[in-house]
């Protein structure tokens, strides 16, 4: 799929999108194996990066997994909206999506997705502070174990978190320098329609 496409049914585009997605969440040279997420704090929104661990098109679903010890933990539990935004540049495609999170810890959600995570994964959530801690010199910033013992990767787990966002609508802008073209896939209004840029 690309910006020049000119009559392309809107099943067609829906397939491409969750293609894109399935292939970011297995493929990590894909340019949708990252995103950026934002969330809402108490008085201003907040965004970062993170790795697209799953897609599953039939529950309408998106997840990656986070420190419980973050902020986008406290801002989710306060605030379950949440954005993503894609783009994959040689493709020109930017892809929005609005969803509705759940935060799994210790659950048959979490406890899964632990298994199925590589070691290297796994000593991200070694650290004796949370993501966001403040520490007093350089020096004393605390890097992730170099080797995983028991108590550390038991460490690990109890830091561990898997969001699983429920998606309720998809924005897709094909860009491109003759016109962009954006489409709108929603999913609680069971809507799909070419939209004005």
């Amino acid at each position: 799929m690309n910006a020049e496409i000119r009559a392309v049914s809107a099943a067609e585009i829906e397939d491409e999108i969750w293609d894109l997605l399935k292939s970011g969440a297995s493929n990590h040279k894909s340019a949708f194996h990252t995103a950026t997420i934002a969330t809402v704090g108490d008085t201003f929104p907040f965004i970062r990066t993170v790795v697209l661990r799953a897609a599953n098109r039939e529950e309408k679903s998106l997840r990656f997994h986070t420190d419980i010890r973050s902020p986008k933990i406290q801002h989710l539990e306060k605030n379950p909206n949440i954005s993503w935004l894609f783009y994959d540049k040689e493709l020109r495609i930017q892809v929005r999506i609005k969803a509705q999170a759940s935060i799994h810890i210790s659950d048959e959600v979490a406890e899964m997705a632990w298994e199925q995570s590589r070691v290297s994964a796994k000593m991200c959530y070694t650290t004796t502070g949370g993501p966001g801690t403040l520490i007093e010199a350089p020096e004393l910033i605390q890097f992730n174990v170099a080797e995983m013992s028991i108590e550390d990767e038991t460490f690990a787990r109890s830091n561990f978190a898997v969001v699983l966002s429920t998606i309720q609508a998809m924005d897709v802008l094909f860009l491109h320098h003759s016109g962009h073209k954006r489409f709108l896939i929603d999913y609680e209004k069971g809507l799909q329609s070419w939209v004005q840029v």
